[in-house]
């Protein structure tokens, strides 16, 4: 595949729908990299690379209201096309509380969907120092967030929702799992709500941590 950049250079990669926030970002970044070569996406499953060698790769992801599933999916693909590229995501519309998840999947920065041309260069500089870089309001909502209250290791699902809740974290969809199961998908989504209440959580990443606490012999499907 014949990439648009030679070897060597530096590769910033920008995924958002919005044309004019990637102009803006490209004017932003010519600046703080001189030289640097951009890609531009609208989604990230448009993004068709060979894995990179000797690149230095910049991915900037707008993740809006996508799944937290697919987010950690991208992260995933993303090191795939680079071990080392630097990760930068921004415009999370769910819980703050979510971002820490994506930290623990090894991003390097996160911006607010207004950041600025100062905050773009600051999150740059903390990069290319090897720190990790996130909005400081947004760093001080995590401190003062209250955590989640701890979740029982052994939830009591029933057989049907044990089932249900495998299939969720496998990343099929209610209407999927419906078809899956020979149910209504107002029943499977019905479902899925007892699951996520008995379970405490609120998202499909959380209940992954759950079934990994059930024993083996206590799973079905």
């Amino acid at each position: 595949m014949t990439h648009p950049y030679e070897k060597g250079d530096t590769l910033v990669v920008i995924v958002d729908e919005r044309a004019m926030y990637r102009a803006g970002i490209k004017a932003n970044m010519q600046s703080l990299l001189p030289g640097c070569k951009f890609l531009e996406r609208n989604l990230f499953h448009e993004l068709q690379l060979d894995p990179i060698d000797n690149n230095n790769v910049y991915f900037m992801i707008r993740i809006g209201n996508i799944s937290d599933k697919t987010i950690l999916s991208n992260i995933r693909k993303a090191r795939s096309i680079q071990k080392s590229c630097k990760i930068i995501l921004y415009d999370y519309r769910q819980s703050i509380y979510n971002i820490i998840e994506f930290f623990r999947e090894k991003i390097n920065g996160y911006l607010s969907d207004d950041f600025s041309e100062s905050e773009l260069e600051e999150c740059f500089s903390s990069l290319a120092a090897n720190r990790i870089h996130v909005n400081m309001q947004i760093a001080f909502d995590l401190m003062i967030s209250t955590p989640r209250p701890r979740r029982r290791k052994n939830p009591n699902l029933t057989p049907t929702e044990m089932k249900v809740a495998n299939l969720l974290v496998t990343g099929l969809s209610p209407s999927l799992i419906a078809k899956e199961m020979d149910r209504k998908i107002s029943t499977v989504s019905t479902i899925k709500s007892n699951i996520f209440k008995k379970t405490n959580v609120t998202n499909v990443i959380e209940l992954v941590d759950v079934l990994e606490n059930v024993p083996r012999g206590l799973r079905i499907g």
